[in-house]
């Protein structure tokens, strides 16, 4: 690809990513069931608030098409972009995930996408990574504390991947501060230890 094209590749990947990440599946799956997952138990669309209203067959179906599509738009990505480039559109499709424009911009939180994107980038990190989830979950009782454990963990494997790219990085650590800000009200809880705060803000979902 020559150096005109490159910049309309990377900004329509960048598009096709956000558009990917907008096809929220769990609030895809709920309207099935005529239900909003953004309005029952921790009101995040996310594969753990699935599992509550649902079941393990539905937020199971829910994490595959999830992780499952962050998977293939990384895989595209990587065929025509380098690998620090292919990164910000991973930044895009957690900003879908988050934003989602076929939703009211009100979406998840964008971990499963995480797991999926990175699973191409880094498959040993991306298995760590869940090690990471189950002993975050253990040490603190809290499945988005697995989830930032998890996060770390990925972003340690894509670091690697981008090597010593400043663009690469930046993309990865945009990626981590995207999913750090999601789970802002989470951690403000964790910290403060406040137990008037909304218990489904302190139990709120991992992808």
């Amino acid at each position: 690809m020559d150096s005109k094209g490159y910049p309309m590749m990377f900004t329509a990947l960048c598009l096709i990513a956000y558009a990917a990440g907008s096809l929220n599946a769990s609030i895809l799956v709920l309207k099935l069931k005529k239900k909003d997952p953004r309005t029952l138990f921790s009101k995040n669309a996310g594969t753990t608030n699935v599992y509550r209203i649902l079941g393990l067959k539905w937020a199971g179906f829910v994490l595959m098409t999830d992780v499952g599509k962050a998977f293939l738009i990384a895989a595209t990505a990587s065929r025509f972009l380098s690998a620090p480039a292919a990164l910000w559109v991973g930044f895009f499709l957690l900003l879908g995930n988050r934003f989602p424009c076929f939703h009211g911009f009100k979406g998840g939180k964008g971990v499963a996408h995480f797991i999926g994107f990175s699973l191409f980038f880094t498959p040993l990190f991306t298995v760590l990574s869940l090690a990471g989830w189950c002993a975050g979950y253990l040490f603190f009782r809290q499945a988005f504390a697995g989830s930032l454990v998890l996060v770390a963990i990925l972003v340690i494997g894509l670091v690697r991947t981008s090597g010593t790219d400043f663009m690469g990085i930046a993309g990865v650590l945009a990626c981590m501060g995207c999913i750090i800000i999601n789970h802002r009200n989470n951690l403000l809880a964790l910290v403060s230890k406040n137990p008037c705060m909304d218990i489904s803000e302190k139990m709120d979902d991992t992808p």
